[in-house]
């Protein structure tokens, strides 16, 4: 049963979008035959029209509910956490849960800064025993492996209360989807829910309680999602993207909220998840076919929610609770290759969007998400057909002619589609400029509409440098090629010229040749099309300038493109960081190489097989490959074993064993030989 509001809601919305799309396009329409020798190039533009547009007006429209949801009910302020004033909790009465962070090759020394952050949250809430938290890890580097064995060591030497266990995989089987289904199918079973993160995610202590709280006082929910805040970063790419979602976010987020209800989306962390639901129904089907089209799905935490939805659980955003933060990527580049993983595998979800079962709000995310690429290639082709077509009229009608078709009408619906994309930005805007409390933590009026303007021009110059991202995307996944799933850029770098020339030239070539011919066959519509030509121009300078740490912190120090948390940091984010310069400035110290570490060293040897042994990670070696192993570290100790099978050796504790005996034996009559 679905509530009235709701109901409501999407009867507004979806009446709303048909009729101001059917309007619109049937005004585009009449343009494009308002002059003679229409042809077939601008018709094919009609259907592309109508198809954007009415993507564009759903978009408004949800904005504009949230808008109004966020001014009728509540301020609009970036609270650390809410919860219900009229509950009582009772923290020794809490359900226990799990808290999963998933690792793949990241840094070993900002992950486990982040648990440390989070336990001290936990404490500082007053519950530190209803959590376990598990660092189950995926990594293929033996390296980045056993730094984490040596980083989870050290926590739990600094803080022997604490529930904290670290598994590693050898076959990073299925990704994360297959990590999280590893960890439900071993331990699920003790926990009634897991709150699942990303390796860059933080969530206070208060938040996680309030979380398990409304678990446990509705039996129903299968999920509830956190929306998580971006933070923590200093480029100016990464500080725009940080000031929008503290901004702007809170209206797209509730008016998503208020259309979709308890028939809501999950998003992969940030999360808390019902375990036993999520173990009966949320396995992943397999989809027909290769990839990259078939196969595994990719984007798994869509199908999980769309899983749950069909067998009658509840998945639900929680808009009012705050303390849930995460990164963005820091350069433009790194932001694409994220976008190209999530390209593929929203572009499996057109394949169930069609399928049996699934609740027609799932079918509408399947394809909302789909349609979040797609629209890049439709964009372009729409554009195209424009230029192309206003050529073709151009060589058969005389210029008087050529400009008889109503201009004025078509500039008039370029301004409501770019209104229709500014305005929800402005209202978020004006709404924190009515809130004395919240503009002052954004940094006063003056530089919050400062920062509102230079985001808007940054989004309009990027928009059409991501378009052919998308585009190239879209095609490619279309044509079969299958992207490989690496381990994400967290760390700060800035962008070189020749690398920015490296990435870019095409896309500034692409700008070059389409002001040209656009200026040469249809100057007419140069204004229609500047804000794409200049973006595709400053591509190469904007991929420097924006990937800039240093232009990001000279943002910061004249006050633009401030966030909250930045004014009045959290204390889980100050405790991160503190956490964080300590291990990374120990880990400046020149150390061998943590491989001869854990053959030569009894204690981090013993350390390593205790892991190994208890999470069920042991894997013998061939005798051949054992035999040939021992006969290199014979010959020239552990650097003389081959990169290659260190990982396997790792797990292979006999062998690994025998080299530690020997190392010792050596040791040993060293010692004797020198006294």
């Amino acid at each position: 049963m679905i509530a009235k509001p709701i109901f409501a809601t999407r009867v507004g919305v979806i009446t709303s979008t048909v009729l101001v799309t059917t309007f619109a396009s049937w005004q585009y329409a009449t343009i494009v035959a308002g002059g003679s020798g229409t042809n077939g190039f601008e018709l094919a533009s009609i259907p592309a029209f109508a198809l954007l547009f009415g993507w564009i007006t759903f978009s408004f429209l949800l904005a504009f509910v949230g808008w109004m949801r966020l001014i009728r009910n509540t301020p609009m302020r970036n609270k650390t956490c809410r919860t219900d004033d009229n509950a009582i909790v009772d923290r020794d009465a809490l359900s226990s849960t799990a808290v999963l962070m998933p690792v793949y090759n990241e840094s070993p020394d900002r992950v486990f800064a982040g648990i440390t952050a989070m336990l001290r949250s936990l404490a500082a809430a007053g519950n530190a025993t209803t959590f376990d938290f598990y660092i189950l890890s995926d990594t293929t580097d033996h390296e980045i492996w056993l730094k984490e064995e040596q980083a989870w060591g050290k926590l739990t030497d600094a803080h022997p209360e604490a529930r904290v266990f670290y598994r590693h995989r050898r076959k990073n089987v299925a990704r994360k989807a297959g990590n999280i289904a590893d960890f439900c199918s071993r331990w699920g079973s003790h926990y009634p829910y897991m709150i699942v993160l990303d390796a860059d995610s933080l969530v206070e202590g208060q938040t996680m309680i309030e979380l398990v709280r409304r678990m446990d006082s509705d039996d129903q929910i299968g999920i509830l999602q956190v929306p998580p805040t971006p933070i923590g970063r200093d480029s100016l790419f990464a500080r725009v993207q940080q000031f929008a979602s503290a901004a702007y976010g809170r209206v797209f987020v509730e008016g998503f909220a208020a259309w979709a209800g308890s028939q809501g989306n999950y998003w992969g962390h940030n999360a808390i998840i019902r375990v036993a639901p999520f173990l009966q129904h949320c396995d992943l089907p397999i989809l027909p076919g290769k990839a990259p089209l078939g196969g595994e799905v990719l984007s798994h935490d869509f199908v999980e929610a769309a899983l749950m939805l069909r067998s009658g659980w509840k998945v639900e955003l929680a808009t009012d609770l705050g303390g849930s933060y995460e990164e963005c990527p820091p350069t433009l580049a790194d932001y694409a290759i994220r976008d190209n993983r999530w390209c593929q595998g929203n572009l499996q979800h057109a394949r169930l969007a069609i399928s049996e079962g699934f609740h027609p709000l799932s079918r509408f995310h399947f394809s909302s998400g789909v349609m979040a690429y797609v629209a890049s290639p439709i964009w372009l082709a729409f554009t195209a057909l424009c230029i192309v077509g206003t050529v073709i009229d151009r060589m058969h009608v005389t210029p008087i002619e050529s400009m008889s078709k109503p201009m004025i009408d078509a500039l008039g619906l370029f301004v409501i589609s770019m209104a229709m994309l500014l305005t929800p930005k402005v209202l978020a805007l004006v709404s924190i400029t009515a809130d004395s409390e919240l503009r002052s933590r954004f940094g006063g009026v003056t530089r919050t509409w400062i920062g509102g303007f230079a985001e808007m021009v940054c989004s309009i110059l990027l928009s059409p440098i991501m378009a052919l991202f998308h585009s190239r995307f879209v095609i490619s996944t279309l044509l079969g090629r299958n992207i490989k799933w690496s381990a994400q850029q967290r760390s700060e770098h800035s962008v070189r010229w020749t690398e920015a020339i490296r990435q870019f030239a095409v896309f500034t070539l692409v700008g070059l040749i389409a002001t040209a011919l656009t200026a040469y066959a249809a100057p007419q519509l140069l204004i229609w099309f500047s804000p794409m030509l200049v973006g595709l121009l400053l591509s190469i300078p904007l991929a420097v300038v924006m990937g800039s740490g240093k232009m990001g912190r000279r943002f910061k120090r004249w006050g633009m493109l401030l966030i909250p948390e930045e004014i009045e940091p959290p204390a889980i984010l100050m405790d991160r960081d503190h956490a964080y310069g300590i291990a990374a400035t120990e880990s400046l110290i020149d150390r061998p190489s943590l491989f001869e570490t854990v053959i030569h060293d009894p204690e981090f040897h013993l350390l390593h097989r205790q892991i190994e042994s208890t999470t069920g990670g042991d894997g013998e070696l061939s005798v051949s490959q054992s035999k040939a192993i021992e006969a290199a570290f014979a010959e020239g100790g552990p650097s003389n074993i081959p990169v290659e099978v260190r990982s396997a050796l790792l797990a292979d504790l006999k062998t690994l064993r025998a080299l530690h005996l020997e190392s010792a034996l050596r040791s040993h009559a060293d010692l004797q030989s020198q006294t």
